[in-house]
């Protein structure tokens, strides 16, 4: 991978993509679920909750890669996307390893990759999103919203929370083993390279303004839906959000049993007055 970092200038237009990009960047870097993983305070069932419902993306991953891979017309690009291919395989089994360490089971976490159990809506847009615009897109888009956006984020998130993350270690139900962390250790440095060979290839093939932009547009949507899913899917596993559930639940149930009650209410007869009509003189209308 090092002989691969032939750093060429940049152009302005990379500079744009950058600052484009870097509100949603910045604003995902200090989400609830990135402050609450560094803090460790994240209960270990929202731990094991987006443990569990992002796996299905991360093992799909080298997929999206392989998709691009179709449309590279030189070798530098070539070899980088099936480096990373390889790489990103051996990835997805060190997130199983990361989610066994906080209890989750191998067994579930394939059932909801295969597709036996639907995963959070924000989780399926975003693969849904990846699946789209590796396959659609052309190449610097797909390469912009894969190897530049997700891994380059990825980065920079394991780099915050890592610590946090590996301060787990004692909570019940936790195994902080170094299989544990591996995955989260590996991305610390893997994607610290990633994004930065990624925009060599954006730079090769994003040759027209209008191409640019639309690269620039694919970065930025796949910044915003990963910080969707990480969000959405901590969030759906929170004690906090299963109480507020039930509440809605109990509450709904309620206004439905006060429906029927209502509804088997006697309905009183309208108070009206009628008029003797027998030998009331007709109106004639002209």
């Amino acid at each position: 991978m090092g002989s691969m970092l032939e750093i060429s200038p940049h152009p302005r237009w990379i500079d744009a993509l950058d600052n484009f990009v870097a509100p949603y960047w910045q604003e995902a870097l200090h989400s609830e679920w990135a402050e609450g993983v560094a803090n460790t305070s994240l209960t270990v069932a929202e731990m094991r909750g987006w443990l569990l419902q992002i796996y299905p993306f991360i093992h799909t991953f080298p997929k999206f890669l392989a998709e691009a891979l179709t449309k590279v017309e030189d070798d530098y690009s070539r070899g980088f996307l099936i480096d990373n291919i390889r790489v990103e395989k051996a990835h997805a089994e060190h997130w199983i390893w990361m989610g066994e360490g906080f209890g989750l089971t191998r067994a579930e976490m394939i059932d909801l990759a295969e597709g036996n159990r639907p995963v959070l809506r924000d989780v399926q847009s975003l693969t849904d999103w990846l699946w789209y615009v590796n396959a659609k897109g052309s190449l610097a888009e797909a390469v912009a919203a894969t190897s530049y956006a997700i891994e380059g984020l990825t980065g920079d998130l394991a780099r915050k929370v890592i610590g946090g993350f590996e301060a787990y270690r004692g909570h019940e139900g936790v195994d902080m083993k170094p299989k544990t962390y591996k995955w989260m250790r590996e991305h610390v440095q893997y994607d610290d390279v990633h994004p930065i060979i990624a925009l060599e290839v954006v730079k090769r093939y994003a040759i027209s303004e209008k191409l640019q932009k639309k690269v620039m547009l694919a970065a930025k949507r796949s910044v915003q839906l990963l910080d969707n899913a990480l969000m959405t899917s901590y969030k759906a596993y929170s004690v906090k959000k299963a109480s507020e559930d039930s509440l809605d639940a109990a509450m709904r149930r309620n206004d439905r049993r006060s429906d029927r009650r209502l509804g088997s209410m006697a309905i009183g007869f309208p108070e009206r007055r009628f008029s003797e009509r027998r030998g009331r003189a007709w109106q004639i209308c002209a």
